[in-house]
């Protein structure tokens, strides 16, 4: 079964998001911000990470960076969240080697296929 770390500092979006993978029949854990994003990481090597950037403590981006420099952490994907639609959070995202992006609000069926492709790539069955 794949694993998802969901990570999102407000509880309504967080819930919502790990439920809509919950009944793709995903294993879902979730964290509220970056420190606990980061122990649970370490701790349970998810397939996939879907991310809030804007979180109290450490920001998605201070995520992705210790991720990309932590050898066991470095491929695992991460798909940022954001509710920003300024350029700018794409580009810094992009800098730091993010493998894909939503802008919030999103469908059910863009979070899927961002986490679907994610998987594919990683050579994970979305089933």
């Amino acid at each position: 079964m794949v694993k998802i770390l969901v990570v999102d500092d407000e509880i309504d979006m967080r819930k919502a998001v790990v439920e809509m993978l919950r009944v793709k029949g995903h294993d879902v854990i979730y964290a509220e911000d970056g420190v606990k994003a980061l122990e649970s990481i370490k701790k349970n090597l998810p397939d996939v990470v879907v991310c809030d950037i804007e979180m109290p403590y450490l920001k998605g981006y201070d995520v992705l960076t210790v991720m990309r420099v932590n050898p066991k952490l470095s491929k695992i994907p991460i798909i940022f969240l954001t509710g920003k639609t300024d350029i700018e959070y794409l580009v810094r995202s992009m800098q730091l080697n993010v493998n894909d992006f939503l802008t919030k609000p999103f469908t059910e069926e863009e979070l899927l296929g961002a986490v679907d492709v994610q998987l594919k790539k990683i050579g994970r069955s979305t089933q």
